[in-house]
């Protein structure tokens, strides 16, 4: 599983930008929790949408700091 790029975010608005957050923040919960039952094959996959999180947050907090 590839993470998203960081170049792929600046063609994002804000608002899609939260809406990635989200879905990325409501997968992990369902890996954190395939994990505690023992049903995740790839563990991997949690330390990429991680990463993906951080990137997106990072995006958002480059645009904020540009807007002042």
């Amino acid at each position: 599983m590839k993470g998203i790029q960081y170049a792929e975010l600046a063609n994002l608005n804000e608002e899609q930008l939260h809406k990635q957050i989200a879905e990325n923040r409501a997968r992990l919960t369902a890996l954190s929790f395939q994990k505690t039952i023992g049903q995740l094959e790839n563990h991997a996959q949690i330390k990429t949408i991680k990463r993906d999180i951080a990137r997106i947050e990072t995006a958002l907090n480059g645009r904020k700091t540009k807007a002042k």
